[in-house]
């Protein structure tokens, strides 16, 4: 690696690490390209050099925290045999709600109020969808191993709905989820899961479980086997 590239990366940390300072001051709404350049002890102009903007800046902290999650569930997810499709499922939500209690302004950054005025730009959604992948991962694998069963629980999607399915199904193809025989019921579970998760976590961190969910890593562990039986079901075993 050049000197200047090592610059560059070292300067980035100390940006990045920068911004997360004012998120957890200030919220995402006191992000100041000016006041950043002051805390790095930069002029503005270097700053700009590097990000060209807040919203860039932004999508720089939004694509850090996607993949920092990325990578922590994928390691504990990966610590789990591959055949133990309920401990990879339950490996995988545990993951999630252990990193977001280690990055709390990342997990608000990417699941808390939108920034106004912000629009995270396309390159932001194949990281942002790497949870909801690799749920659907586990749940295809749970399938190709189990089958369906003789008769699996079906029921009528609403139009809207079965306009999403068939269009979630479709992105499924094009990231090799071997999905093929999937019931739309399924896909619908794996949605609802990711619901769950997400807002588990984030009635936790935000502090609305107060004085009722105590311990929030054994609720979500609970509901994480609630969901896995959920899916069980879904494709009639």
């Amino acid at each position: 690696m050049t000197t200047r590239a090592e610059a560059r990366n070292e300067f980035r940390r100390r940006l990045l690490a920068a911004a997360y300072r004012t998120l957890a001051r200030d919220g995402a709404a006191g992000l100041g390209m000016r006041a950043l350049a002051r805390d790095l002890g930069v002029t503005p102009g270097a700053l700009y050099r590097y990000v060209k903007s807040r919203d860039e800046l932004l999508t720089v902290l939004v694509l850090d925290a996607y993949n920092s999650l990325a990578h922590a569930i994928t390691q504990a997810h990966d610590r789990m045999p591959r055949a133990d499709h309920e401990g990879r499922w339950v490996a995988i939500w545990l993951g999630v709600r252990e990193w977001a209690d280690s990055h709390r302004h990342e997990y608000a950054l990417i699941y808390g109020t939108p920034v106004e005025g912000y629009h995270a730009p396309e390159e932001t959604v194949a990281p942002a969808t790497r949870l909801t992948l690799l749920l659907a991962r586990v749940a295809a694998d749970h399938l190709a191993a189990v089958g369906l069963g003789a008769e699996p629980p079906s029921e009528p999607l609403p139009d809207a709905l079965a306009q999403d399915v068939a269009r979630i199904r479709h992105w499924l193809r094009t990231q090799d989820v071997p999905e093929a025989q999937a019931p739309d019921a399924l896909i619908v579970q794996v949605l609802r899961s990711w619901s769950a998760l997400i807002g588990a976590i984030s009635l936790e961190l935000f502090g609305h479980f107060r004085h009722s969910v105590e311990d929030g890593a054994t609720f979500l562990e609970h509901a994480a086997h609630a969901s896995f039986a959920d899916l069980t079901r879904t494709i009639g075993r």
